[in-house]
């Protein structure tokens, strides 16, 4: 057999080998990296704006921009990446704006306004009676059957002695009333189908999203506090040290905790757990199931919000939120309680309602954003999301080659020395 017949079989053995040896590594598995908790803080100031007069309420944000009332009447409108104003409105509020899709609403005295989020520009306003005891509550439905009877996105206002008001977020008008009997000072707890709502008179009522119907309700004990929602729990804590889990389908007591103080709020996670802060200075993770404590964690200030949780458990874990009588703002990781970073707003400073967060964080992008009572807005960007490039170093790394010995230099020979 010729030469080159011989140098070609073996040319195709040595390539299919290293192709099949290509094919078993690529095919091993490969380790599978833990998502890290949510790197919301530590932060940096990205921004700071002032505004033309102290807020009135706290504020709420979107992709784009940060909106605001404050005392002198008006909606204001910040740029979210720069803090620049881009418009305002005339129209006095006490209440904190939402924003559903490319709409913001406003609640003033006695009207819901209904703004477009880029211009400011009048959508709809309706009126009501009455004075509304509780935030403005935003809910985007879940489920086709109760789709094919509320068209939209609808809007739940809460009034005095307990009269719960549906309307369209598309053109304002009225969808259902009910008559709770009792005032409640708290957003519901929404379940997709459901509102849940947390009554003076220590009950618990849900009532169905489609046609304000009562699906049940609960009577426990104490002054109720802010509700939350997670999986097919609803949990409330209440004044007298008690935690309480609900079943979210029927409200029968799946389980009470005592805990070592007051219980200001609480907080759901994808994953079914619970969190909540208490007067104790404590915040305390529960299982959803049972209510068995999984972690503890002492908080540096007394709370004063109820804590949120944020991260999709996927790319990132999750984390909670609570923010401090003294305006700091610390996060723990939702899964053992450690401590993942703290933002105190300048000294002298107190916030203005809740930090607005958003939990989808990119880089060099503005996360959250804070308001103090004195009128100041400012724009944080986690350090995380900065990819900062490494520092120039001096070079020091060793050159390849022999290293040459240093040629010694005599000095010249001078005239006295050569007459010598």
């Amino acid at each position: 057999m010729p030469r080159r017949i011989h140098a070609t079989i073996f040319a195709l053995l040595l390539l299919v080998t290293l192709v099949d040896r290509s094919v078993g590594l690529g095919a091993e598995p490969k380790k599978k990296i833990p998502p890290v908790p949510l790197p919301l803080l530590p932060a940096v100031q990205e921004w700071i704006a002032t505004l033309d007069a102290q807020p009135s309420a706290g504020g709420a944000m979107d992709a784009e921009r940060v909106y605001i009332p404050i005392q002198s009447e008006q909606l204001v409108a910040l740029s979210r990446g720069s803090g620049a104003t881009l418009w305002k409105r005339e129209i006095e509020s006490t209440w904190p704006p939402i924003v559903i899709a490319d709409t913001v609403y406003l609640v003033a005295s006695d009207e819901i306004h209904a703004l477009d989020s880029a211009t400011g520009a009048q959508k709809w306003r309706t009126a009501f009676d009455g004075r509304m005891t509780a935030p403005l509550t935003g809910v985007r439905f879940q489920g086709s059957g109760v789709r094919e009877q509320v068209s939209g996105n609808v809007l739940l206002g809460i009034f005095e002695r307990g009269l719960v008001i549906a309307f369209s977020a598309d053109d304002g008008r009225m969808l259902w009333t009910h008559d709770l009997g009792a005032a409640s000072h708290f957003t519901p707890a929404i379940d997709g189908v459901r509102a849940i709502f947390a009554l003076e008179d220590s009950r618990a009522v849900a009532l169905r999203l489609a046609d304000g119907r009562t699906d049940w309700e609960q009577k426990l004990e104490g002054m109720l506090t802010q509700p939350s929602f997670a999986h097919d729990r609803v949990f409330v804590g209440s004044n007298n040290n008690l935690l309480y889990a609900l079943m979210n389908e029927s409200g029968r007591l799946a389980w009470r905790w005592k805990t070592g103080g007051d219980v200001i709020g609480t907080s759901g996670d994808a994953k079914g757990g619970a969190y909540y802060a208490s007067l104790d200075n404590v915040l305390r993770a529960v299982n959803r199931g049972n209510g068995n404590q999984r972690w503890i964690k002492e908080i540096p200030t007394r709370p004063v919000l109820p804590p949120q949780t944020f991260g999709d458990g996927m790319k990132y874990e999750e984390i909670v939120v609570l923010t401090g009588a003294t305006s700091e703002i610390d996060a723990f990781a939702a899964k053992n309680g450690a401590v993942i970073g703290m933002y105190t707003p300048p000294a002298d400073s107190s916030l203005e309602g809740a930090p607005l967060i958003d939990p989808l964080l990119k880089p060099y992008q503005v996360a959250m954003v804070v308001i103090t009572r004195d009128g100041r807005v400012i724009g944080l960007t986690p350090t995380a999301m900065l990819l900062p490039e490494p520092a120039n170093v001096p070079f020091s790394l060793e050159l390849p080659g022999r290293r040459l010995e240093r040629e010694r230099i005599t000095a010249p020979a001078t005239q006295a020395t050569k007459a010598n």
